[in-house]
């Protein structure tokens, strides 16, 4: 029993900073648009895109944070990740795109492990099988 709570522990901590990361990388974006669109454009990105991924991150987060959706919202977190290594990071080295990995590969284990026990989605899940013991969702 101990090892499934410091487990969820675990999980329930990598969620929230990574969610924490997210909204603030999303609300960045979102308070300076124009010239997110414009450092989008100079990608060769459509300008559209940015108020997409702007969004992206900072509703992925927030879901993150809530454990809700947490498969889905870490699947389109590593997608916004992958992109952010294809197109602003490409070729650049190690050191200046190890945050963006471990970014990455947080997100990617939310898609794997799910929420945990505190969260959302476990909530749900408990109710929808009318027990009160706590699941890993």
């Amino acid at each position: 029993m101990m090892n499934q709570t410091m487990t969820s522990i675990g999980l329930l901590l990598v969620r929230w900073m990574t969610g924490i990361i997210f909204i603030v990388h999303g609300a960045q974006k979102f308070q300076g648009l124009g010239g997110t669109t414009g450092f989008f454009q100079s990608l060769g990105l459509p300008g559209f895109l940015a108020p997409v991924v702007a969004s992206v991150e900072l509703v992925g987060g927030i879901l993150l944070i809530l454990g809700l959706g947490t498969r889905f919202a870490g699947a389109a977190l590593t997608v916004n990740m992958i992109g952010v290594l294809l197109t602003a990071k490409f070729g650049q080295g190690y050191m200046a795109i190890e945050f963006d990995l471990i970014v990455l590969f947080a997100a990617l284990q939310q898609v794997f492990t799910g929420a945990g026990a505190y969260s959302v989605d476990a909530a749900i899940a408990r109710k929808r099988s009318g027990s009160s013991r706590t699941q890993t969702v």
